[in-house]
Protein backbone atom coordinates (compact mmCIF):
# COMPACT_ATOMS: atom_id res chain seq x y z
CA UNK A 1 0.00 0.00 0.00
CA UNK A 2 1.27 3.46 -0.90
CA UNK A 3 0.01 6.97 -1.48
CA UNK A 4 0.98 7.41 -5.18
CA UNK A 5 3.56 10.09 -6.54
CA UNK A 6 2.86 12.52 -9.33
CA UNK A 7 5.46 9.69 -10.91
CA UNK A 8 3.14 7.03 -11.00
CA UNK A 9 0.28 9.39 -13.54
CA UNK A 10 0.17 6.56 -15.76
CA UNK A 11 0.24 3.97 -14.13
CA UNK A 12 -3.10 5.48 -12.45
CA UNK A 13 -4.42 5.86 -15.90
CA UNK A 14 -3.69 1.99 -17.20
CA UNK A 15 -4.97 0.85 -14.29
CA UNK A 16 -8.31 2.75 -14.57
CA UNK A 17 -8.47 2.22 -17.98
CA UNK A 18 -8.18 -1.50 -17.66
CA UNK A 19 -10.72 -1.77 -14.36
CA UNK A 20 -13.22 0.30 -16.92
CA UNK A 21 -12.95 -2.25 -19.38
CA UNK A 22 -13.63 -5.19 -17.20
CA UNK A 23 -16.26 -3.62 -15.04
CA UNK A 24 -20.18 -2.44 -16.07
CA UNK A 25 -20.11 -0.95 -11.76
CA UNK A 26 -17.95 1.71 -12.70
CA UNK A 27 -19.06 5.35 -13.96
CA UNK A 28 -17.43 5.43 -16.83
CA UNK A 29 -17.57 2.88 -20.31
CA UNK A 30 -14.04 1.46 -21.88
CA UNK A 31 -12.73 4.87 -23.75
CA UNK A 32 -15.25 7.66 -22.46
CA UNK A 33 -12.23 8.53 -19.71
CA UNK A 34 -9.67 11.62 -20.95
CA UNK A 35 -7.36 12.14 -18.78
CA UNK A 36 -3.54 13.21 -19.52
CA UNK A 37 -0.53 11.85 -17.99
CA UNK A 38 -0.11 16.10 -17.17
CA UNK A 39 -3.99 16.12 -15.50
CA UNK A 40 -3.29 12.98 -13.64
CA UNK A 41 -0.04 14.20 -12.02
CA UNK A 42 -1.79 17.98 -11.31
CA UNK A 43 -4.79 16.02 -9.67
CA UNK A 44 -2.04 13.85 -7.48
CA UNK A 45 -0.12 16.85 -6.51
CA UNK A 46 -3.14 18.87 -5.79
CA UNK A 47 -4.16 15.86 -3.60
CA UNK A 48 -1.05 15.86 -1.54
CA UNK A 49 -1.65 19.83 -1.30
CA UNK A 50 -5.31 19.32 0.22
CA UNK A 51 -4.52 16.86 3.02
CA UNK A 52 -7.86 15.25 2.78
CA UNK A 53 -7.80 14.08 -0.77
CA UNK A 54 -5.48 11.50 -1.65
CA UNK A 55 -4.95 7.75 -4.03
CA UNK A 56 -3.46 4.99 -2.61
CA UNK A 57 -2.41 1.90 -4.47
CA UNK A 58 -1.34 -1.34 -4.80
CA UNK A 59 1.41 -2.65 -6.44
CA UNK A 60 2.54 -6.10 -7.82
CA UNK A 61 5.51 -6.54 -10.06
CA UNK A 62 5.66 -2.46 -10.78
CA UNK A 63 2.30 -2.72 -11.90
CA UNK A 64 -0.77 -0.94 -10.01
CA UNK A 65 -3.49 -3.33 -9.44
CA UNK A 66 -5.84 -1.56 -7.09
CA UNK A 67 -6.78 1.61 -5.89
CA UNK A 68 -8.84 3.59 -3.58
CA UNK A 69 -9.46 7.52 -5.05
CA UNK A 70 -10.37 9.58 -1.93
CA UNK A 71 -11.50 12.93 -2.86
CA UNK A 72 -11.87 15.15 -0.04
CA UNK A 73 -14.43 18.06 -0.09
CA UNK A 74 -13.56 21.46 -0.78
CA UNK A 75 -15.40 23.88 1.12
CA UNK A 76 -15.09 24.47 4.74
CA UNK A 77 -18.94 22.98 5.10
CA UNK A 78 -17.75 19.71 3.53
CA UNK A 79 -13.71 19.50 4.05
CA UNK A 80 -14.60 17.56 6.69
CA UNK A 81 -16.21 14.43 4.18
CA UNK A 82 -14.18 12.39 1.71
CA UNK A 83 -15.92 10.68 -1.11
CA UNK A 84 -14.51 7.17 -2.29
CA UNK A 85 -13.87 5.00 -5.40
CA UNK A 86 -11.91 1.77 -4.97
CA UNK A 87 -11.04 -1.16 -8.27
CA UNK A 88 -9.38 -3.92 -8.25
CA UNK A 89 -8.14 -5.48 -10.96
CA UNK A 90 -10.03 -8.73 -12.31
CA UNK A 91 -7.26 -10.96 -11.78
CA UNK A 92 -6.36 -9.51 -8.16
CA UNK A 93 -10.14 -10.08 -7.07
CA UNK A 94 -10.22 -12.01 -3.57
CA UNK A 95 -6.71 -11.72 -2.41
CA UNK A 96 -8.31 -9.30 -0.20
CA UNK A 97 -6.48 -5.97 -1.74
CA UNK A 98 -9.84 -3.90 -1.69
CA UNK A 99 -10.24 -5.13 2.36
CA UNK A 100 -6.58 -3.68 2.78
CA UNK A 101 -7.27 -0.08 0.63
CA UNK A 102 -10.60 0.45 3.06
CA UNK A 103 -8.05 -0.16 6.15
CA UNK A 104 -5.55 2.19 4.76
CA UNK A 105 -8.05 4.37 3.57
CA UNK A 106 -9.77 4.54 6.95
CA UNK A 107 -6.85 4.97 8.96
CA UNK A 108 -5.42 7.93 6.45
CA UNK A 109 -9.17 9.56 7.38
CA UNK A 110 -8.66 9.18 11.09
CA UNK A 111 -4.72 10.21 10.94
CA UNK A 112 -6.30 13.35 9.39
CA UNK A 113 -9.38 13.80 11.54
CA UNK A 114 -11.92 13.42 8.85
CA UNK A 115 -15.75 12.83 10.06
CA UNK A 116 -17.03 11.36 6.75
CA UNK A 117 -16.62 9.15 4.45
CA UNK A 118 -19.22 8.10 1.46
CA UNK A 119 -19.57 6.55 -1.77
CA UNK A 120 -22.38 5.46 -4.92
CA UNK A 121 -22.76 1.97 -5.54
CA UNK A 122 -25.30 0.51 -8.03
CA UNK A 123 -27.66 -1.78 -6.35
CA UNK A 124 -27.28 -4.63 -8.01
CA UNK A 125 -23.42 -4.56 -6.91
CA UNK A 126 -23.96 -7.23 -4.16
CA UNK A 127 -20.18 -8.30 -3.39
CA UNK A 128 -19.24 -4.41 -3.31
CA UNK A 129 -22.12 -3.48 -0.70
CA UNK A 130 -21.40 -6.78 1.42
CA UNK A 131 -17.56 -5.25 1.81
CA UNK A 132 -18.48 -1.76 2.45
CA UNK A 133 -20.97 -3.12 4.95
CA UNK A 134 -18.65 -5.31 6.17
CA UNK A 135 -16.59 -1.88 7.03
CA UNK A 136 -19.21 -0.22 8.73
CA UNK A 137 -21.04 1.09 5.70
CA UNK A 138 -24.51 2.02 6.06
CA UNK A 139 -27.20 2.98 3.13
CA UNK A 140 -28.26 6.60 3.49
CA UNK A 141 -30.72 6.71 0.31
CA UNK A 142 -31.50 5.55 -3.13
CA UNK A 143 -30.68 7.59 -6.16
CA UNK A 144 -33.45 6.64 -8.67
CA UNK A 145 -32.26 6.05 -12.50
CA UNK A 146 -29.06 7.28 -11.63
CA UNK A 147 -27.08 5.80 -14.68
CA UNK A 148 -28.03 4.35 -17.63
CA UNK A 149 -25.84 1.02 -18.20
CA UNK A 150 -26.09 -1.20 -21.41
CA UNK A 151 -29.52 0.67 -22.07
CA UNK A 152 -31.16 0.22 -18.68
CA UNK A 153 -31.84 2.46 -16.32
CA UNK A 154 -29.65 1.45 -12.91
CA UNK A 155 -30.33 2.96 -8.79
CA UNK A 156 -27.56 3.67 -6.94
CA UNK A 157 -27.19 3.02 -3.03
CA UNK A 158 -25.50 6.60 -1.34
CA UNK A 159 -23.70 5.03 1.90
CA UNK A 160 -21.50 6.24 4.14
CA UNK A 161 -19.38 5.45 7.56
CA UNK A 162 -19.06 8.32 10.08
CA UNK A 163 -15.16 8.33 11.86
CA UNK A 164 -15.47 8.86 15.87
Amino acid sequence: MQHLKPTEASLYITLLEQLESESEFLLFEPGERQMSENQAKAMIESFREQGNSTIIGVMRNGELVGHITCLGGQARRNCHAVKLVIGVKKEYRGEGIASSLFDCAIKWAEEKELKRLELMVMTHNEQAIGLYEKYDFQIEGVKKNSLKVSGDWVDEYIMARILP
